[in-house]
């Protein structure tokens, strides 16, 4: 191509670079008129005064959360058949998934357990009791409003990265679906965190009462 070919092309080049962000644009973002609606995961109930007064000085440390890669984005995820998933752009998280899954279920932890003394960032091996580790496989609701929530979980000691217990968590619970009626959506997935959260307690305590019986 000679040089004056070349600079003739420019301009089409740059209508065609405008014109891809647009409709990419288009894509990504809700209709016009169309409000964006953020939500977030939130931990369980408090327990009763009762279980408040068997708190301990266990300290937890919770590593960061591994999501599957097409909960990665903002926009919400809705199961449209068992392998589509389709994103509701005008209904998103307020944060990443997996940094609000690792929230939840610090929060949760410390109410189930009960301890105030979860951590989240780095920590040294002698500072904590046990270490979380969770995978997660699957995390939506799908379009008849059936909730799911599937992965991987280790509960390991300090530092040395023996697993304690490990295992296999899948649940499930039915509500609205998510394109009708978010609200009860994001609080049907947040129910499911904390079904995940009792299963952790299970076997941190389990191996709590283990090592005292020895």
């Amino acid at each position: 191509m000679n040089m004056n070919a070349l600079r003739s092309s420019h301009p089409f080049v740059a209508v065609c670079a405008v014109s891809f962000c647009v409709v990419g644009c288009s894509l990504m973002s809700p209709p016009k008129g169309v409000t964006t609606r953020s939500f977030v995961l939130t931990p369980i109930t408090v327990p009763s005064p009762t279980a408040r007064t068997k708190s301990t000085n266990m300290v937890v440390g919770i590593r960061p959360v591994k999501m599957a890669g097409y909960l990665s984005g903002k926009p919400l995820a809705m199961r449209q058949r068992n392998n589509e998933i389709v994103y509701l752009e005008s209904i998103e998280w307020a944060e990443r998934v997996d940094t609000a899954l690792q929230r939840v279920l610090a929060a949760d932890l410390g109410t189930l357990i009960p301890t105030d003394q979860v951590r989240l960032s780095r920590w040294a091996p002698e500072t904590v009791a046990v270490e979380v580790e969770v995978n997660v496989d699957r995390f939506d609701v799908d379009s008849h409003g059936q909730g799911v929530l599937m992965a991987w979980w280790r509960v390991l000691s300090p530092g040395d990265e023996k697993d304690i217990a490990s295992g296999r968590f899948s649940a499930s619970r039915k509500g609205p679906p998510p394109n009708t009626d978010p609200v009860a959506a994001a609080a049907l997935m947040s129910s499911l965190a904390g079904d995940l959260a009792e299963k952790l307690v299970s076997a941190i305590n389990a191996r709590e009462s283990k090592t005292r019986d020895n």
